[in-house]
């Protein structure tokens, strides 16, 4: 494998990765979120935030199945052992680790069509809260299908508690962004290192894992039930609702933008070259 193909793949991918902190470092804020902000009740941040904490409580517990039924998780499957084969049978380049990218990139575009379709009905009928369940759906659905695509599992507790961080991480904005990023790669360092070297790494104990966990579902809820309030508001009022029903698929978008980024970082580091 050519150390230099690695190396040149690794900054593209730090620059990447620096474009999208650029691109969300400022809150962006447009007219109408500005009018719904004016006339939404005090309570409904509070009501969004429960919903996405049971929803989240509800999909990790018993959902995972069912949304495993909405895709062809053997397909994905092998089309990532597909793409390995290929890589591992010539030199480490730009055109091979492409594969895995598209193959991700399809994921993403297939599942945004979803979100968009749902979004946009609900907010023709004027509904707006009761499609949490649904958008989680197509949130987890669609990490789940990165994640495969770059040959991560998705379903242990540690890739649950990477998943949450995920989704928080990518809402958030200015130096939280950056603080919560660094974070997250930490977190691919740790986790890279309990894969290659669990010699250096100590075990975390599973009960400390499932209290991060819980912690989590809060700030992710949290992070989702902020950067959809104002979408949800309008979203409950038939006819104008087609304008918050397009808040789901900003929101789709951005996370799985970066969750992209962040399993593609974790497939490179399992490239790194051996030094002879």
């Amino acid at each position: 494998m050519s150390k230099f193909s690695w190396e040149n793949e690794w900054r593209l991918q730090e620059l990447r990765e620096e474009s999208f902190l650029v691109k969300h470092v400022m809150d962006k804020t447009t007219k109408w979120m500005k009018l719904a902000q004016k006339k939404m009740p005090d309570t409904l941040q509070n009501t969004l935030e429960s919903g996405f904490n049971k929803a989240f409580v509800m999909v990790f517990e018993k959902g995972a199945v069912l949304i495993e039924k909405t895709y062809n998780k053997d397909r994905q499957e092998s089309m990532f052992k597909e793409n390995e084969k290929v890589l591992d049978s010539q030199e480490f380049n730009a055109k091979s680790v492409k594969k895995f990218e598209r193959q991700a990139k399809r994921t993403i575009y297939k599942n945004l069509a979803i979100t968009s379709v749902e979004g946009i009905g609900m907010g023709l009928a004027g509904v707006g809260i009761p499609d949490i369940p649904i958008f989680v759906s197509v949130l987890l659905k669609s990490i789940y299908e990165i994640a495969i695509s770059y040959g991560f599992s998705y379903t242990s507790e540690k890739e649950k508690l990477f998943i949450l961080k995920i989704i928080e991480t990518a809402l958030k904005s200015g130096d939280f962004l950056r603080k919560k990023n660094e974070e997250v790669d930490k977190l691919i360092e740790r986790y890279y290192k309990e894969e290659i070297i669990p010699e250096q790494v100590e075990e975390t104990d599973e009960f400390v894992v499932e209290l991060q966990i819980m912690r989590q579902i809060d700030r992710s809820a949290e992070a989702l039930s902020r950067e959809l309030l104002y979408g949800k508001f309008v979203q409950g009022m038939t006819f104008v609702g087609v304008i918050g029903g397009t808040a789901d698929f900003t929101c789709l978008k951005r996370v799985t933008d970066y969750a992209a980024l962040k399993y593609k970082r974790r497939f490179l580091l399992r490239q790194i070259p051996e030094i002879d």
